[in-house]
């Protein structure tokens, strides 16, 4: 029994955590204006606008953020985090309803600083492989990465032709996912 259980919060957790990532992504496109003309910003409309225009009727944006897609994230969270405590044998009595909404806003946050660090993985790679391509995959990680690099870069420019901003940017990430997203995953309530 505890292999179906297993097997079936692990589905559970790879659908969410997809939903949630499109979701994500669309609102890190936006906030940094990143095109969306593209193969990757059409994917992402096609697949969010169906939850997200109704929304937006409803949940107008306060000021440069678009609050029908962070609440979009959250719900999807929330959702994720009661769905896999239901299977793991337990209900609203075992969790307070505060304890899950703390989760899911840990899990969009923690989610958000991944969506950061595969952009910075995937810049740095095809720095490696290929550093003037253009794809549509690149040029979105490029656009998500790029605000967090740029300041990264006037700390520590360039030394001998190395750029070395993505390490600063992934250690700030990772103790970020430590100090600050760890103990909300932890909250004692």
């Amino acid at each position: 029994m505890p292999y179906i259980q297993n097997a079936s919060a692990f589905l559970i957790e790879a659908l969410f955590n997809f939903a949630l990532y499109v979701v994500l992504i669309r609102f890190w496109m936006q906030w940094v204006r990143a095109d969306f003309r593209n193969e990757v910003g059409q994917f992402i409309i096609t697949a969010t606008n169906p939850l997200i225009v109704p929304m937006r009727r409803v949940i107008p944006s306060v000021g440069v953020i678009d609050t029908a897609t962070v609440l979009l994230a959250v719900v999807i969270a929330l959702i994720k985090v009661y769905v896999l405590v239901l299977v793991a044998g337990g209900g609203l009595s075992t969790y307070s309803l505060l304890k899950i909404l703390s989760v899911a806003v840990a899990a969009v946050l923690d989610s958000s600083i991944y969506v950061f660090l595969a952009a910075i993985f995937i810049g740095i790679i095809a720095s490696w492989l290929n550093p003037h391509s253009y794809h549509p995959i690149l040029t979105t990680a490029r656009s998500i990465s790029e605000p967090l690099l740029a300041p990264a870069r006037k700390l520590i420019p360039p030394l001998g032709g190395i750029d070395f901003s993505p390490m600063l940017v992934i250690l700030f990430l990772r103790i970020s996912q430590i100090l600050l997203i760890a103990p909300l995953y932890r909250l004692p309530l």
